[in-house]
């Protein structure tokens, strides 16, 4: 099975695969929404496992560096995240995982969507941007972030620079188009 047929998977393929039996697939799936769901389950925690390893959402940022750090961290862990896990990245954010996308994460977890809100928080906390971020603030950086994901993914000539020096250049463009 190739990766990137993840959307396209059936059970019976995923059986097929396995070397099992379709029965044996239908006894852990419904169907294929309720394997895709938690296909898209395991890729939410694995984005949010980049997200933790880019910084600690429970503490502020000490200072404006910091701050501007965190989102470059943040832009180089979802673009890494596109790069490695491409298929899965695909997947958690196409139709078919909507259905998970609005579950709410269990009491205590911020969920990956959490961190972004947070590092645009931190920027407004240490002076960096002036009014507090809100929802459409949100939405853009991401849309940004995600935008140079896509364009990455699709090869295109100029987000192909190394993932560090894009992730600090669509930071830095978000910081900027936020004051």
């Amino acid at each position: 099975m190739v990766q990137e047929d993840i959307a396209n998977l059936s059970l019976r393929q995923l059986a097929a695969g396995l070397g099992v039996s379709a029965a044996a697939v239908y006894r852990h799936f419904a169907d294929r929404d309720d394997l895709l769901a938690e296909v898209a389950r395991i890729g939410f925690e694995r984005l949010e496992k980049q997200f933790e390893d880019a910084f600690d959402m429970t503490c502020p940022p000490a200072d404006a560096p910091e701050a501007t750090f965190r989102l470059r961290r943040l832009a180089e862990a979802y673009l890494g995240f596109a790069d490695t896990e491409p298929a899965l990245w695909r997947l958690i954010f196409s139709a078919q995982a909507e259905p998970f996308r609005g579950i709410t994460p269990p009491e205590g977890c911020g969920g990956s969507y959490q961190y972004l809100p947070a590092a645009l928080l931190g920027l407004h906390q240490t002076g960096i941007i002036p009014t507090q971020p809100n929802e459409r603030d949100a939405l853009f950086a991401w849309s940004a972030i995600h935008g140079a994901a896509t364009l990455r993914a699709g090869l295109v000539p100029g987000a192909l620079m190394p993932l560090t020096e894009l992730a600090t250049e669509v930071a830095e463009r978000v910081i900027k188009s936020l004051k």
